[in-house]
């Protein structure tokens, strides 16, 4: 009989894969003729437990307000609208309710897979992420980039294990190497990212710095951008890349009277990468990245 560990990393597993998952995604996991299944679908995720279940299940989905099956149907339905981080995770964790008790499923193992992308045949689902705690012990280099990662996710630090076989997995490792991984997997959802990192070129608009910065789950509660107008007219005729510097440098002035710096990650490039963080926490953001063999400082650029 599998531990709860071995389910606890199933439950983080499933919820890190969902969330990073494209839209129109579908996942199966099937144990013989019983089953359940995920759908995204734009701003919805929805879930399908087949009615094949014992009597806890039954109860413990009713309890949960499933929509039960109607006439002519022979599964539970639950869809949840702009599901947040933790709607994955508390999913994910009463999915692997339902598998041990209403399933009698003894271990994850047991479970069949299946997944695609609908629209997307060339996008294949990372599904071995699932069994990712097979992965050997992360060191060296990697495991500073966990570290750094864990930092950056502290407030949904189950998503920490998608970056992890994005980083040890052959077939989803970067062909930069691990740090370009590592940026990438932190990155723009649009790239398939986390959306923990900004990453823009370096002579980037303003405009769209400004919108990417906003959307950062790190970005400063008390942030104004009263300024933002003002600086946009007094910069329109400068060359994209000083305005850019220059913006940059007006954020982290803003953003350090809030306690918070804006940093950015060496890229080998002349792109960015950045994010907002506690001031109390860069020195040691410092420390993980150097023992990557890598560099992060806090902005402004010019003293």
């Amino acid at each position: 009989m599998s531990d709860n560990h071995e389910w606890d990393s199933f439950a983080t597993n499933l919820a890190a894969l969902l969330y990073r998952s494209p839209d129109t995604t579908i996942l199966i996991l099937d144990v013989g003729e019983r089953f359940l299944d995920f759908s995204k679908s734009g701003d919805c995720l929805v879930v399908n437990v087949c009615d094949d279940l014992s009597e806890f299940g039954r109860r413990y989905l009713r309890d949960a307000g499933w929509r039960a099956p109607e006439s002519g149907e022979s599964t539970w339905r639950c869809g949840i609208w702009e599901p947040e981080p933790t709607d994955y995770r508390t999913i994910a964790l009463a999915m692997v309710e339902v598998l041990r008790q209403g399933f009698s499923v003894t271990s994850p193992m047991d479970v069949h897979l299946d997944g695609w992308v609908d629209g997307d045949p060339d996008c294949e689902l990372p599904l071995g992420q699932l069994r990712a705690s097979d992965l050997p012990p992360a060191v060296g280099e990697i495991q500073a980039l966990l570290s750094i990662a864990e930092m950056l996710l502290s407030d949904h630090w189950w998503l920490v294990t998608a970056v992890r076989y994005s980083l040890q997995n052959p077939a989803e490792s970067h062909h930069f190497g691990p740090w370009r991984g590592f940026l990438s997997a932190l990155g723009e959802p649009y790239f398939g990212g986390l959306g923990v990192l900004a990453q823009f070129d370096w002579k980037q608009d303003p405009d769209q710095v400004r919108d990417m910065l906003q959307r950062l789950p790190s970005h400063p509660g008390g942030l104004s951008w009263e300024w933002y107008p003002g600086f946009a007219a007094t910069t329109a005729d400068w060359h994209s890349g000083d305005s850019t510097v220059a913006f940059l440098d007006r954020v982290a002035e803003h953003c350090r009277a809030l306690g918070f710096a804006l940093v950015s990650f060496d890229t080998d490039s002349d792109d960015y990468a950045v994010t907002f963080l506690p001031i109390r926490q860069v020195e040691r953001l410092s420390v993980l990245t150097a023992e990557a063999g890598r560099r992060v400082r806090a902005l402004p650029f010019h003293r």
